[in-house]
């Protein structure tokens, strides 16, 4: 019988051939908008300058970040076995498949669809379920996972209580053909044991009373003091468990990873989420001047670091992000050795 370090082995390395993303119209400052004066003081904290606004629903800007992924990586629609959307919030029309409109918008007529709904942690989850179908049949052709947020439609002035957020989409075609690219070399998630969290946004089959203009934004909302501390150190507590796993799979310790990114939901959070990974913090590579864009972020800090600098051949690249208050995940990268 192969041993776990032999089937390893066997498997074939399954990268990231290509980056797709849209970021619509303009940049706009956050400090231009109509702000609360709390709103405006607690800016220095977060680090956060920039956001992006869209007209289009969150479905459509998939398709344009799909449509840019095809030109940077050459491909033609047909190579693409399949499409996975993962929406970071509830799309525009509640029950909606976006990865069958972006099939349909690419013309991958190959293509099966799937649809995640699992935050902005979806897009992460979306890379491991492609790079383990890609794994388990490298031949069909390559796969494309597919992200957006259109928080305008969910927040008053692109806030939500906590940090600002903006309107973007993302695109990752993962192949299991040779050829320079990151390969992902592992997943980790921690979730929840008690309950949903402190964000939900109001739509779907739960009781309510007559509706009102705030349905559908999302809101934070803590029964006390006692109650934001548990989210933070819940927080903390699911951050470590997914980067102590990624770690123990390559049996890697905090100095072997070059860098390491995280959405950008503001500045003030990072000292205590590495509270317990010190020394990762010095390898933090995000650049919280952007709004967060839910799980594009985690995909465009990545884009951004290599294209500024050239890491090491067989460096180690971590990326983690959370869905709400439920749940944690990670994925761990390495560069062409």
């Amino acid at each position: 019988m192969a041993s776990m370090n032999e089937r390893a082995e066997n498997r074939p390395r399954i990268r990231i051939r290509g980056f797709g993303f849209h970021f619509p119209g303009e940049p706009v400052e956050i400090l231009t908008l109509p702000l609360t004066a709390d709103e405006a003081k607690r800016l220095p904290r977060l680090g956060q300058q920039i956001t992006h606004i869209s007209t289009e629903d969150s479905t459509a800007l998939m398709v344009h970040a799909g449509r840019d992924a095809l030109r940077q990586c050459q491909i033609a629609p047909d190579d693409i076995r399949m499409v996975i959307s993962a929406p970071s919030l509830i799309t525009s029309y509640g029950l909606e498949i976006p990865a069958v409109a972006v099939r349909a918008a690419l013309g991958s007529s190959k293509a099966e669809c799937l649809n995640l709904a699992q935050g902005c942690v979806g897009v992460l989850r979306g890379i491991d379920l492609a790079v383990r179908l890609l794994a388990a049949d490298p031949d069909r052709g390559d796969i494309m996972v597919v992200t957006s947020c259109r928080a305008s439609s969910h927040t008053r002035n692109m806030n939500h209580g906590a940090f600002f957020w903006g309107d973007a989409a993302a695109a990752i075609v993962l192949t299991a053909s040779q050829g320079p690219g990151l390969e992902v070399a592992g997943y980790s998630e921690s979730s929840s044991n008690e309950d949903w969290g402190a964000m939900r946004i109001d739509f779907g089959d739960a009781p309510g009373g007559e509706p009102s203009a705030d349905d559908h934004l999302i809101k934070v909302h803590f029964e006390n003091a006692e109650a934001q501390i548990n989210y933070v150190r819940g927080e903390q507590l699911h951050f470590a468990a997914v980067t102590d796993a990624l770690l123990a799979q390559q049996g890697l310790t905090q100095q072997d990873i070059e860098a390491i990114f995280l959405p950008s939901t503001g500045k003030n959070r990072v000292p205590i989420l590495f509270s317990e990974h010190r020394e990762l913090l010095t390898r933090l590579q995000t650049d919280f001047r952007f709004a967060h864009f839910g799980g594009v972020d985690p995909i465009f800090a990545i884009r951004q670091y290599l294209e500024r600098r050239q890491p090491p051949a067989g460096a180690w690249l971590m990326v983690a992000s959370p869905a709400f208050a439920a749940q944690w995940g990670g994925l761990l990268f390495r560069t062409p050795a």
